[in-house]
């Protein structure tokens, strides 16, 4: 890319905006995790928390403060960067809300446990065209360590969806 590319990023994108829009949502999370029991509000409460630490330090790197140049060298922040010198445009960013929005539903109706790595395996199969035995081994990993960590390490059941957990669709 041209340096002249590199400064088309739009500024919306390297504003401070969206660091604070990233920081307000897992706001919203750890609150909204008060609702859940105390073994469940857990792990929200830990992702929302870490996301929350990084959008700070994303916003320090965005802001022109003390230490900036560390935090920009150290976490690699900056859209001069070889990795950030390309603005997506609005139907490749939408093609990636909707891949989310799809894990997330899955997730709603068949579970975590099922649906991850089904994601995993499409998104790597069709999305980063890769070959099907490498695509197969990312979900069957990740099928692993779900299940190590989770559902036998922790003794934490992760979420079963709709149709798997007891009283399934009748409890929406």
């Amino acid at each position: 890319m041209s340096d002249t590319e590199v400064l088309k990023t739009p500024r919306s994108v390297t504003s401070i905006w969206p660091a604070l829009v990233v920081m307000a949502f897992c706001i919203g999370i750890f609150i909204w995790s008060y609702s859940y029991g105390d073994t469940a509000r857990r792990f929200p409460q830990m992702v929302a928390g870490s996301l929350v630490i990084l959008g700070l330090i994303d916003a320090w790197s965005r802001l022109p403060l003390p230490g900036r140049g560390f935090i920009a060298a150290f976490w690699g922040t900056s859209f001069n960067r070889r990795e950030m010198t390309h603005v997506p445009g609005l139907r490749a960013e939408i093609i990636l809300v909707i891949w989310v929005l799809a894990a997330f539903a899955g997730m709603a109706v068949f579970g975590i446990l099922a649906s991850l790595p089904v994601f995993c395996f499409a998104y790597a199969f069709i999305k980063a065209q890769r070959p099907w035995p490498q695509a197969a081994m990312v979900a069957l990993v990740l099928l692993a360590f779900e299940f190590t960590v989770f559902e036998w390490l922790l003794d934490y059941e992760l979420y079963r969806g709709l149709l798997f957990s007891e009283g399934g669709l009748a409890r929406w």
